[in-house]
């Protein structure tokens, strides 16, 4: 009932998916073997493309999982025996985008979870490229349920807390954080593990891409909010940790925050959002 599960904290290079992908297809296949347990290797926001792309996102936006990205990951994730988590943009019909987190594995394409939240503040102007989603999902993968979401949805704890509900034994946060915003994923990442019991992973762009610097700090949190694992600040790192997917059952035994969560709560979340 265990898994590993590698943090690949990369740069990233603006608009170059080729010289991207060479630096996931070389961590994956650097990989220590256990043949014990699976591997799930997690790269960042965006890791394919790069974050800041302007307006070349709308040539190098593809279909997932169909695209000629995605059918490369599909093939790094095959050859090298593991799962893979990755973000690119994704064009579902022409001039309509989305910053997708993708997972395969080797069995194929395993699933997507689209950004809800997009940044148009500060140094920001996601809404200007792509859409939201309104859908919230995990992914049945041999390690059991896994949810996915992408940076500022970290902001929302509905999201982290609907991966538990939905059965989810882990999420998985894909990020391009600057530096400007470090205290709030640091802060929000223990919380949502804590008040969801839930492992939870967090990986981070590194570098500079135009003016933003990305500060990694790429970390593991179990179900009870303790650190497994921390990355390095501002530059690339990578490590292997083991996850238990049982942790989180334990955790709920030892604080049941969603067993003692009324239903009439998100009735009025929902009657009251009107208001707002």
């Amino acid at each position: 009932m265990k898994f590993r599960v590698a943090l690949a904290q990369i740069h990233s290079h603006q608009a170059d998916p080729e010289s991207n992908l060479r630096i996931i297809s070389d961590i994956c296949e650097n990989l220590e073997v256990d043949n014990d347990l699976e591997t799930v290797v997690v790269f960042p926001e965006l890791s394919v493309t790069g974050y800041l792309m302007h307006d070349d996102v709308y040539q190098l936006a593809e279909p997932v999982p169909s695209g000629p990205l995605s059918k490369q990951l599909r093939e790094i994730s095959q050859k090298n025996a593991c799962y893979l988590i990755a973000g690119l943009p994704e064009s579902s019909v022409p001039g309509l985008l989305y910053n997708t987190a993708v997972m395969f594995g080797p069995e194929g394409f395993l699933g997507k979870s689209r950004k809800i939240f997009l940044p148009n503040h500060s140094v920001f102007n996601e809404r200007r490229y792509f859409r939201t989603s309104p859908v919230i999902n995990v992914i049945d993968t041999p390690m059991g349920k896994i949810g996915m979401q992408i940076c500022y949805d970290i902001f929302s704890p509905e999201i982290t807390r609907a991966h538990a509900l939905l059965g989810a034994h882990t999420s998985i946060c894909i990020s391009a954080s600057p530096g400007v915003r470090r205290q709030y994923f640091e802060t929000f990442i223990p919380a949502r593990a804590m008040e969801n019991t839930i492992n939870f992973i967090y990986v981070n762009q590194s570098g500079i891409q135009d003016d933003l610097i990305f500060w990694g700090g790429s970390e593991v949190r179990s179900a009870t909010g303790k650190q497994i694992a921390k990355l390095s600040y501002d530059k690339p790192d990578f490590g292997i940790y083991t996850l238990s997917m049982e942790s989180a059952r334990s955790a709920k035994n030892f604080v049941p925050t969603l067993k003692d969560l009324p239903s009439w709560i998100f009735k009025q979340l929902e009657e009251s959002y009107y208001d707002i």
